[in-house]
């Protein structure tokens, strides 16, 4: 802590010990002044045992009145009734004595003794002063001297210690009323003090007053001048500061505002993520809010803002909370704006390499392609060359020994390899024209078991065996709508894949089968164990698996038949089986779907 705070916190206690300890001082000298008041004016109280000499001397005086009222009776001057009046005033004077505190201070004067005495004689005197003569007054005021003896002793000294009493409340009378006036004095002194500082206070409040009002007209410019929505709420959620900008963002005049819940002067603050970040703030804590959608009354298109909600707190005390709205539509568009163009180049350099991707793929495919389909060409192509080669080479070397049974042998065998060359031409081209997209496809009614019937017979010619066995379904013509040139090509190269790769004299089947939209013409043969080839690879273009070592082709058979299936909206599948038989089915689609349906109706009403 430095010497400023310090020296602040210093002058800070000063400023509260000292009012505290003046007012202290100043309760405490009252309490003083007022309790010594309260002594004198208890000492300046006249008690009954002050009053004693009052007592005594008319006790005295009534005394003497009555010996005076016996000599006046005596002489005639004072009538019975008169003396009976004297008679009960004593009595009266002496009850007074001989009663309560004059009794106890007669005792303490040492007149108690002429007190009993006077009273055991009050029968004898009363009966004395009923026959009052000259005989009986030598009696009466042998009665009354000894009383009236003991009374001016009594008097004497009560006068005496009243004397004294009254000088000793006299002191300590005087004492008290100095100690008065100097706690007056200390009470003038603290209330100066207190005046001094309440004349400061005011002063400083005033100054402080003063710098606050200041303090508040810049705070006011600040919050009217700037260009965020600043909105104060109370502990109720009841507006108590609403700017500017508040005014434009809301539509809604500050007067309007002002006093007024926040739900009811906009919906927004009723949304439950803004109004849990108000509670919050009024708990103490400060949330943000970022990007919120607002729908203001007088358009259709949401504005976005910021929000931020603090607490305004006096010392530990929450008073309410400051709303802080920013609007930050535009930022958001550009944003927006900014991250589409960011997404836009993303998918441009995506598919940029996508494409790239593909490109190098195809690159790498057709080196593959080419560098396979060269060493498939070099091996293919050689084998008939070589035959046609030898035949020739035959025929010159043996050409005087030749008969011509030999000469025919060597042509056939010369010309079968030369069309076992333009197979192989013709399959290469075909595959190049349907890459190129050059085959057309012409659908059309066509009943497939006429075709694979067809198929089947040629291909028995051309085997010379009886292999192949055809099941058409029962009852149902397989009437396909497709190209028959082309479906006719699929199922020979399937017939000739069968043969291909199966063993001789195995059975080859072809079943027609009607499936709900589609026709399947499925061949199967015995082939070989399951792992000699791998499924989806044998239509891949001159793919050739590891069975076909020693046999012809260039392995664009099933690729090209797979092709023309799909053109016309069919396919080509190798369907499971059971163990050791290959099943190969073409799909083309039936006469009841797509353009067909009617045509077929047509077809099946015409006579056989």
């Amino acid at each position: 802590m430095d010497r400023d705070q310090v020296n602040r916190r210093a002058r800070s206690l000063l400023g509260v010990a000292l009012p505290v300890s003046a007012i202290i001082i100043f309760v405490v000298l009252l309490a003083f002044s007022l309790m010594r008041l309260s002594d004198i004016e208890r000492n300046m109280r006249l008690e009954a045992t002050q009053n004693m000499l009052w007592v005594i001397s008319r006790a005295h005086v009534s005394s003497l009145q009555l010996g005076e009222a016996v000599a006046g009776s005596v002489a005639g001057e004072v009538d019975p009734a008169g003396m009976e009046l004297r008679l009960n005033v004593f009595l009266s004077r002496l009850a007074l004595l001989d009663d309560g505190p004059q009794r106890r201070r007669m005792e303490l004067l040492g007149a108690s003794a002429s007190l009993d005495a006077l009273r055991g004689s009050l029968p004898e005197l009363a009966s004395l002063l009923k026959n009052a003569s000259a005989e009986t007054m030598p009696r009466v005021r042998a009665l009354l001297s000894p009383y009236n003896a003991a009374l001016t002793e009594a008097a004497n000294k009560a006068m005496v210690a009243e004397w004294d009493d009254l000088g000793s409340t006299l002191d300590a009378t005087r004492k008290q009323l100095w100690q008065i006036i100097i706690s007056m004095i200390g009470i003038s002194l603290a209330g100066t003090v207190l005046c001094v500082h309440f004349v400061l206070a005011i002063r400083d409040a005033r100054q402080r007053t003063r710098l606050l009002n200041q303090e508040k007209a810049f705070s006011e410019l600040l919050i009217g001048s700037s260009g965020e929505g600043i909105i104060a709420v109370d502990m109720e959620r009841r507006c108590t500061v609403w700017n500017e900008a508040a005014e434009r963002l809301f539509n809604v005049s500050a007067g309007r505002a002002t006093g007024v819940a926040l739900g009811d002067l906009s919906g927004f603050f009723e949304v439950d993520r803004i109004e849990k970040a108000i509670g919050e703030a009024l708990r103490g804590g400060a949330v943000a809010l970022l990007d919120q959608p607002f729908f203001p009354d007088h358009q259709s298109e949401p504005l976005y803002v910021d929000l931020r909600c603090f607490s305004l707190r006096d010392g530990g005390r929450i008073l309410g909370t400051i709303l802080l709205i920013s609007d930050v539509t535009e930022r958001r568009a550009v944003q927006r704006e900014i991250a589409d163009h960011r997404d836009h180049l993303e998918q441009l350099v995506q598919a940029r390499t996508q494409e790239l991707d593909a490109a190098l793929a195809r690159e790498r495919a057709t080196a593959d392609l080419y560098r396979n389909f060269g060493t498939m060409i070099s091996h293919q192509f050689r084998t008939p060359l070589a035959l046609v080669d030898s035949a020739l080479q035959r025929l010159v070397r043996r050409r005087d020994r030749l008969t011509p049974e030999e000469i025919l042998e060597r042509g056939e065998e010369a010309r079968t390899a030369i069309a076992r060359l333009v197979k192989l031409v013709e399959s290469t081209l075909d595959a190049a024209r349907l890459d190129a997209g050059q085959i057309e496809v012409r659908s059309q009614l066509c009943d497939l078991g006429d075709l694979a019937a067809e198929v089947c017979s040629r291909s028995m010619k051309d085997t010379a065996s009886g292999r192949f066995t055809l099941k058409l379904p029962d009852g149902d013509t397989p009437i396909a709508y497709c190209d028959p040139v082309h479906a006719e090509h699929i199922l020979t190269n399937l017939l000739s894949n069968a043969v291909k790769y199966s063993p001789a004299e195995t059975p080859i089947g072809i079943a027609l089968i009607h499936s709900g939209t589609q026709i399947e013409c499925v061949v199967t043969n015995t082939g070989l164990p399951e792992g000699a080839f791998e499924r989806e690879a044998v239509f891949e273009r001159y793919y050739r698996g590891s069975n076909t070592e020693g046999r012809p082709g260039i392995g664009v058979g099933l690729y090209m038949a797979r092709a023309l299936a799909r053109l016309q909206g069919g396919d080509v599948q190798l369907q499971d089986s059971e163990p050791g038989m290959v099943r190969l089915a073409m799909l083309l689609p039936s006469s009841a779907s797509g353009s067909g349906s009617v045509a077929a109706m047509a077809l099946r009403k015409e006579p056989a």
